[in-house]
């Protein structure tokens, strides 16, 4: 089974996309919402999932500069 993380500030957002992944690919396991750049880093590196979906502009840590953390 594929894993999903989602990286979005604001919440409304975030279910939105949690549910057209759900209605569009149900396979895919998506856990936990990261509310900001750090929690995703933290929570990806911990989870480990397969994809990571990241807002850009996030508050603090943006999302290519959380992209680029997890790679590291």
């Amino acid at each position: 089974m594929t894993t999903a993380l989602i990286a979005e500030d604001e919440a409304l957002l975030a279910e939105h996309l949690r549910a057209e992944l759900a209605r569009l690919w149900p396979e895919l396991q998506v856990g936990d919402i990261a509310p900001h750049g750090a929690a995703a880093v933290e929570m990806a590196l911990a989870q480990r999932p397969d994809i990571v979906f990241l807002d850009i502009r996030m508050p603090g840590m943006s999302g290519l500069e959380a992209a680029e953390a997890i790679g590291e």
